[in-house]
């Protein structure tokens, strides 16, 4: 009878989420936090993500284990995805600039036409084939993702409908992919706008909520550095992202900060970006028990 009551009486663990950011490469950092919660037994409630935030918690969320997804960013190659014009006459010196006004142009120009998605997006053809149709609503893991809609200059949350289609527009970085659209939404990547979503996780019930957190400080560059079109949108983008970003951390209950130094494009050392996402993760789960005990 005692330890009846006694049971009745314990403290119920509380719902907690976790939030990743987006952030390009510097996302992958999320597969080692993932990987560690793992190996401690401990499932989050609630996952929202933005960007490659929400392709990374997407995917954990559809069932795919930290190992898999180690083994899907080892594969990931972001040239294959994006659509660059095919010019075979032009030497490599002269390519670089004369292509980064081309994907600019081609980029305007597909926009104004079409009105967002191309009938061969490599990208979502990509997410398709990895989660199949499966639907946001009936992932083990509860989940949602944010993107903003062009149309209506609002942020969009997904909490249902395909998981692809959903993350293909959590994803649509300017420049370099096409606004995904569905519907009469032209969506583009959620980070531009919320790239910090804790707010999404405190109104889907989350009583605790743990932010993973992988922007970019924004540094003084050196005016060579921006030689180009793209580089100057590129610049224009990671710096609103960044102050946007800022007033949103400190929402969550603990923050997890991974300091990444390399450019949100770079992939190439994918491995020590996941390595170190492992050890801030380790240095952290006993903060983490203890916020979620």
């Amino acid at each position: 009878m005692m330890k009846g009551l006694l049971k009745l009486f314990k403290k119920k663990k509380p719902k907690w989420a976790l939030v990743l950011m987006g952030g390009g490469s510097r996302g992958l950092a999320h597969i080692g936090i993932l990987d560690v919660l793992q190996k401690n037994e401990l499932t989050p409630d609630i996952i929202v993500g933005t960007s490659m935030g929400a392709v990374i918690g997407g995917l954990f969320a559809s069932g795919i284990s930290p190992a898999k997804l180690k083994e899907i960013a080892n594969d990931f190659n972001l040239n294959n995805f994006i659509e660059r014009p095919h010019l075979p006459f032009l030497s490599k010196k002269s390519q670089i600039n004369i292509l980064d006004f081309l994907l600019l142009e081609s980029y305007k120009s597909r926009l104004l036409k079409k009105l967002g998605l191309n009938r061969e997006d490599k990208m979502e053809a990509y997410l398709r084939n990895l989660i199949g149709e499966v639907c946001i609503e009936e992932l083990p893991v509860k989940f949602a993702c944010n993107a903003l809609d062009l149309i209506s200059g609002r942020e969009i949350i997904f909490e249902n409908g395909k998981l692809y289609k959903a993350l293909r527009a959590t994803m649509s970085l300017p420049i370099l992919f096409e606004p995904t659209k569905i519907d009469n939404m032209l969506l583009l990547d959620g980070g531009v706008l919320n790239n910090a979503p804790v707010g999404i996780a405190k109104n889907l019930d989350a009583q605790k909520v743990i932010l993973v957190d992988v922007h970019k400080d924004i540094k003084e560059v050196a005016t060579e550095e921006i030689k180009n079109t793209f580089q100057l949108l590129h610049r224009m983008v990671e710096t609103m992202v960044a102050y946007t970003t800022e007033d949103k951390i400190n929402r969550a209950d603990l923050v997890i900060r991974i300091d990444l130094e390399m450019d949100a494009l770079d992939y190439s050392d994918y491995i020590r970006i996941v390595e170190t996402g492992e050890n801030i993760g380790n240095e952290n789960i006993d903060k983490i028990k203890k916020l979620i005990s």
